[in-house]
C-alpha cells in the first residue's frame, strides 16, 4: 500500500427481510437440535425401564427349595370284571355244572372255572335226573345200602343221587368204573375219579348250586 494511501471499509447493510430469513433459519436449526436431544434422553429412558421390569430366570432353583414334583400321568386302563356263571338261575358265586352231554364236572365261582372234570353219570334205564338243585348234605364216606359199596367223599344233590368218588367194594381197594370215566356207566350218581372228588368235597358248601343238563 502506497503512503498516504486512504483504508476503505466496506459494512454490508442487510434488509429487514434478510434479517427475518437468517432469523427464521436459527430458530428452527434450535429446535431440531432439541428435539434430538430430547429423543435421544426418551430413548435411553425406555430401555432403562425395559430392563428394570424384566426378571431374571434362575437356571437353578432357590437354595433350600426343592422343585415341584411333576404332574402325575393318568393311564385309562380297562377293568376286568368276572364274567357270569352259565346258569342264568345263579349268575355268581359257587356253581357245580354236570354236563351229561361232555361227561364233565367244572366248579365255577363267579364266572371263573375252579375245577374242570372228567365224570361218570347214569347208564342208559339209570339216567341222572336233569334241573336245577343244591347240595343237601356232605359225607366223607357214604354207604350205599342199595349198590352195597362205599361212596367216598360223597355229596347229596337229590334224592338218592350223590356226587361222589369211584365207588368200591367193602375190602377192596379196586375202584368201580374207572376205565369207563368221560362215558355214562353209572347207576344214576356222578362218579368223579380219586383225588379229584377229594378236592371238590373240600371246595364244595352245603347250599351250592348244582346244575345238571
Amino acid at each position: 500500500m502506497a503512503r498516504g494511501s486512504t483504508v476503505r471499509t466496506e459494512t454490508i447493510s442487510l434488509g429487514g427481510s434478510e434479517m427475518r430469513i437468517i432469523f427464521r433459519i436459527t430458530i428452527v436449526a434450535v429446535a431440531l437440535a432439541a428435539l434430538s436431544v430430547a429423543a435421544f434422553a426418551l430413548e435411553g429412558h425406555v430401555q432403562a425401564s425395559s430392563a428394570a421390569v424384566t426378571p431374571a430366570t434362575p437356571a437353578t432353583p432357590p437354595p433350600n427349595e426343592t422343585p415341584p414334583e411333576p404332574e402325575p400321568k393318568w393311564h385309562h386302563q380297562s377293568v376286568a370284571t368276572a364274567a357270569a356263571n352259565p346258569d342264568g338261575l345263579h349268575p355268581s358265586g359257587d356253581l357245580v355244572e354236570i354236563s351229561i352231554a361232555n361227561q364233565r364236572l367244572t366248579a365255577w365261582r363267579d364266572g371263573r372255572i375252579v375245577y374242570r372234570f372228567m365224570i361218570s353219570t347214569g347208564r342208559p334205564g339209570y339216567q341222572t335226573p336233569t334241573g336245577h338243585y343244591s347240595v343237601i348234605a356232605k359225607n366223607p364216606n357214604a354207604w350205599s345200602a342199595k349198590w352195597s359199596v362205599w361212596m367216598p367223599w360223597a355229596m347229596n344233590w337229590y334224592g338218592n343221587y350223590f356226587i361222589h368218588q369211584l365207588p368200591h367194594n367193602p375190602g377192596s381197594s379196586e375202584n368201580i368204573g374207572a376205565s369207563r370215566l368221560g362215558h355214562s356207566d353209572s347207576h344214576g350218581c356222578v362218579r368223579v375219579n380219586v383225588g379229584d372228588a377229594e378236592k371238590l368235597f373240600h371246595w364244595t358248601a352245603v347250599g351250592t348250586p348244582v346244575w345238571v343238563h
